[in-house]
């Protein structure tokens, strides 16, 4: 695989290549205790080596870039439980042997387990850092099993609004369908909504191609409707919007959710840190212009090669033209997946308005 190394800050590098989650980094050394606006807790002088970024080389080792020259005094991977948070206080049971290769500068350290972490998994890298003065740092370092066979996926169909129904049935969720154009895994993909900040981290699922994934955005039904369907019986979600020909997967963001009228969508890798996928969308307003914030969002899939065009609105899908207009018994829809399945640009014309709900009839 190749390396992709970045070079970024305390904040950015909780992200790394996709496999480090949002969690705290502590960071220990000999003095006082500092908290930073980034929430990592360092107990140490300034002078101490800092994690200036990281890196994901394959599935069983980790590059972490340093501040200064050191040397690495001890280092393991620990399991964490479920929910756990990493922290130098988690005791190491059965911990996975590590050693660390140093570059020739000796500001940076190649992690290498001895064992490969399980896809799924959650994990922390625990090591111990000092620097030509004596000065050292202790970090606990949270990280994910690497997931080896990531399937190329796009978006098919999106319905942002929910439907309240008829009288006495359950309103359903917002909701976006991926189909899988690989046979894989989907675990290190997620669905980004940026209107919201609204993030939707994919589960450890096997899937064939020609799969297709309804991610619930916010469920609405009851709650013994709202199955994941992590195996291979398709029929156990019960919601108006689930199908047993597709697999059903329930997510609860809270508040946030995909915007009803305006938003991007980028289903991301990661892995790599990159856009796979993208969908951009806006209603038109009176004071659109003003309204209209997301060219930050659109500019990374456009970057990444997965949006055609420039990152503006009128660069993104019309979903309320006179003609064709989204409600929320007519989704977004792909005209036609032949174009993302040989590897083309996405853009504003390959989606429309579906002529009907529950549509997901795109055209192979």
């Amino acid at each position: 695989m190749k390396k992709e190394k970045k070079s970024f800050g305390f904040l950015e590098c909780l992200m790394f290549a996709g496999i480090i989650l949002a969690a705290a980094l502590l960071c220990v050394c000999h003095a006082s205790c500092q908290l930073t606006s980034q929430g990592i807790q360092a107990l140490g002088a300034e002078e101490s080596p800092q994690i200036k970024g990281v890196s994901i080389l394959n599935a069983t080792s980790i590059e972490v870039d340093f501040s200064k020259a050191v040397s690495v005094q001890s280092a393991s991977v620990t399991k964490l439980d479920a929910g756990q948070r990493a922290s130098i206080d988690v005791a190491a049971e059965n911990p996975i042997k590590a050693r660390a290769a140093m570059s020739p500068d000796k500001c940076s350290a190649v992690y290498v387990f001895e064992e490969k972490p399980k896809l799924g998994q959650r994990y922390q890298l625990f090591s111990e850092i000092k620097d030509e003065r004596g000065n050292t740092l202790t970090f606990a370092l949270p990280f994910d099993g690497f997931n080896e066979r990531l399937p190329r996926c796009v978006l098919v169909e999106v319905q942002p609004s929910p439907y309240k129904g008829k009288t006495g049935v359950n309103p359903e969720s917002p909701y976006a369908i991926i189909r899988a154009l690989q046979d894989g895994n989907l675990f290190g993909i997620d669905l980004y909504c940026a209107a919201n900040k609204a993030e939707y981290p994919l589960p450890n699922v096997e899937v064939k191609a020609g799969d297709e994934i309804t991610l619930h955005l916010k469920p609405t039904a009851n709650e013994a409707d709202c199955v994941d369907e992590l195996g291979s019986d398709l029929s156990l979600a019960k919601t108006g919007r689930s199908s047993s020909k597709r697999r059903d997967l329930f997510f609860n963001a809270g508040t946030s959710s995909v915007h009803s009228k305006n938003d991007v969508l980028l289903l991301r890798d990661r892995n790599s840190n990159k856009t796979i996928d993208a969908l951009s969308y806006f209603s038109l307003e009176a004071n659109f212009e003003t309204k209209w914030n997301l060219s930050e969002a659109l500019e990374r899939a456009v970057k990444d090669k997965v949006w055609e065009g420039n990152a503006s609105a009128e660069n993104s899908v019309l979903a309320n033209d006179q003609n064709n207009k989204m409600s929320p018994t007519r989704p977004l829809v792909r005209k036609t997946s032949a174009r993302a399945d040989n590897g083309k640009i996405s853009s504003k014309y390959d989606w429309e308005v579906a002529q009907s709900a529950y549509s997901a009839s795109v055209k192979k």
